[in-house]
């Protein structure tokens, strides 16, 4: 009933809700719900501190458990429980950023010459090109194109849609890629991308793509598909876009969580005001 709550009532989407649940499971073994007061709870963050969990982890963990006693409160098994106010060190760990030339390297890798290098090759100007995250990629449904209009149609975090537009090499590779998907016959699925069993994607096929072409090409083992998003985000900055339009671009529900890419341009624009 709980997951229902975040699911349903606060509008989480699924990742969040498996993580929030995980952290609470850590602490009901923890700590027995009838017996819960202030000084539990804070010595529970307290000894969290002890082990190797970072900060970023730390607040979830926070955020996690402040859900669960505000639920508890709602249904009435604890009345007006609270967590005391507990402050984690900020940790500021700037996102990955790659350049344009080697985002263009990337896509390039790849021609269309069969099913897989063209998927391989439309994926990885797909997260470029859109921002979009991985989880919006592989969910993404051809129904969700529209190549007349050049936009697409994507469903974030909450299960929260937006429009993101197509620019023209994007739409030239989606179309080249749809060809080659339309050849094979008996395909069902009405997903953009496929498995090479012309499956549903998973997060880790991805994840596998990114990391194993950045590499192919001299780049850092640790890719992942999120450096693609960090560094759209970064370069339509460079480029002039205002922070709002970033906002709406990435999919996120508060600018401050945009905010972090001013960061990354700050030497960028030091230069371009200098010259």
């Amino acid at each position: 009933s709980f997951q229902d709550y975040l699911t349903y009532e606060k509008g989480l989407s699924q990742n969040t809700v498996d993580a929030y649940t995980s952290d609470v499971q850590k602490f009901t073994q923890y700590s027995d719900l009838k017996n819960l007061n202030k000084n539990i709870i804070s010595k529970y963050f307290y000894e969290l501190s002890e082990f190797n969990y970072s900060n970023t982890s730390r607040q979830r963990m926070y955020s996690s458990i402040k859900q669960f006693l505000n639920y508890l409160n709602n249904i009435g098994f604890v009345e007006n429980l609270e967590i005391e106010h507990i402050k984690f060190k900020s940790e500021l760990k700037l996102p990955e950023v790659v350049s344009i030339t080697q985002i263009d390297t990337m896509i390039n890798y790849y021609e269309h010459d069969s099913f897989l290098n063209s998927r391989n090759k439309t994926i990885l100007d797909f997260l470029y090109s859109t921002g979009s995250r991985v989880s919006e990629v592989i969910n993404v449904n051809i129904s969700d194109i529209d190549t007349k209009d050049s936009f697409v149609r994507l469903e974030g975090k909450g299960s929260k849609q937006r429009i993101v537009p197509l620019g023209s090499l994007l739409l030239n590779n989606l179309k080249d890629y749809l060809n080659l998907r339309n050849s094979i016959k008996n395909l069902r699925s009405n997903k953009l991308f496929l498995s090479k069993s012309f499956k549903k994607l998973d997060r880790t096929a991805v994840f596998r793509l990114v990391k194993l072409t950045g590499m192919k090409i001299g780049l850092s083992s640790n890719l992942h598909p999120h450096t693609l998003r960090h560094s759209a985000a970064t370069h339509m900055l460079e480029g002039g876009c205002d922070l709002r339009t970033v906002q709406e671009f990435l999919g996120h529900s508060s600018v401050s969580t945009t905010q972090i890419y001013t960061k990354i341009t700050k030497e960028f624009l030091e230069e371009a005001f200098t010259e």
